[in-house]
C-alpha cells in the first residue's frame, strides 16, 4: 500500500516597486494566492510607488489574504524574499528591471 501525501500549493503575490515605478495596476490574486507583498527600492518612496502600494493593500484587504510591504534599501535584497512558487510582478524602468533580474540570478 502507498500512501501519498501533498501540501496545499500557495503561493504569494510579490510586487517589485523599483525608482522608476510606473504605478502598473496590482494584479488579480488567485484561489493559490496567500499573500500580496510590496517590494519597494529607495527612500522616500515616489508618488507612483505609494500609489501601488495603497491599491496591493486594498486589494488584499478585499481577498482578505495577508498584505506585506518592505522598504528595501537595493534590489540584492528581493531574492531572500521569494519563494518557488510566488509570482513576480516588476514596475520598473528598462534599465532598472536589467538591474533587478540580474540581482536575481546572481
Amino acid at each position: 500500500m502507498s500512501i501519498v501525501a501533498s501540501t496545499p500549493t500557495t503561493r504569494k503575490t510579490v510586487l517589485v516597486l523599483g525608482r522608476s515605478a510606473a504605478g502598473l495596476p496590482v494584479p488579480a490574486t488567485g484561489e493559490t494566492d496567500d499573500a500580496i507583498v510590496v517590494l519597494a527600492i529607495g527612500w522616500p518612496l515616489t508618488d507612483a510607488q505609494r500609489s501601488v502600494l495603497q491599491e496591493a493593500e486594498d486589494a488584499a484587504r478585499r481577498a482578505r489574504i495577508v498584505f506585506d510591504a518592505r522598504l528595501l534599501a537595493s534590489a540584492d535584497a528581493i531574492r531572500p524574499i521569494l519563494g518557488v512558487s510566488d509570482r513576480l510582478t516588476l514596475d520598473a524602468g528598462p534599465r532598472e528591471t536589467r538591474r533587478i533580474r540580474r540581482a536575481l540570478t546572481h
